[in-house]
């Protein structure tokens, strides 16, 4: 004869959805993100608090902490979402795979600056915060993965661009160039008072035409 069933065996909680605890955490740091990047746009970077951070997010202090230890992680994180989003967009855009390599360079930092826009005020601290060896922002093992799988594209749009021995006698410094390259045009981004940032645009082209002539005609 069965035994009877309990009233636990009778009703038990419905199963969660696979994956859902994973994208309520993604949904609570993307929170986190947005909550802060609004307050180092209006307040600062160094003026906003993690205090200020969670009471925006609308979650406790502890809980920026469970997925952020730093402010500067946080902004690691934007930046690496940044990358992404570029990236992306430039695989996604079929027009760009027949296309010459500096009108794939010129898609690839025209979206980066697309999607820094809103956080013009915030970008240039982070300029400033990246100066201090305290920082996580340029010399912490995270911003050098970073970095490095952001010219490891750059390597790649340049090896599918240009003939094979070409592209490998450049691997060992045209990455690098087009870095420092990377970050004169956000520090002319970041000072052109052009509307639309028209300036920036037109010096981006520019050098970009210049300097693909010159890898292709055999400089470096």
């Amino acid at each position: 004869m069965a035994e009877p069933r309990t009233p636990a065996a009778k009703k038990k909680a419905a199963p969660r959805a696979p994956g859902q605890r994973a994208r309520n955490k993604e949904a609570t740091r993307e929170s986190i993100v947005a909550a802060a990047l609004e307050l180092f746009e209006s307040k600062g970077f160094e003026a906003t608090t993690t205090r200020q951070i969670a009471t925006r997010a609308g979650v406790a202090e502890g809980t920026v902490f469970n997925y952020f230890e730093t402010k500067d992680d946080i902004a690691l994180h934007f930046f690496e979402t940044e990358v992404d989003h570029a990236i992306a967009a430039v695989r996604a855009d079929e027009t760009l795979r027949e296309a010459k390599l500096e009108e794939k360079l010129f898609a690839l930092i025209h979206s980066q600056i697309e999607f820094l826009a809103p956080y013009e005020g915030f970008i240039g601290a982070a300029f400033v915060r990246a100066l201090r060896p305290s920082s996580k922002l340029a010399l912490s093992p995270r911003a050098l993965e970073l970095r490095a799988r952001y010219l490891d594209f750059v390597q790649d749009l340049i090896e599918e661009s240009l003939p094979k021995r070409r592209a490998r006698e450049l691997s060992w410094i045209a990455p690098q160039a087009f870095w420092i390259f990377y970050l004169g045009v956000l520090l002319y981004w970041l000072h052109d008072a052009s509307a639309g940032k028209q300036n920036t645009l037109a010096f981006l082209d520019r050098s970009l035409r210049f300097g693909t002539t010159y890898l292709r005609e055999g400089g470096l």
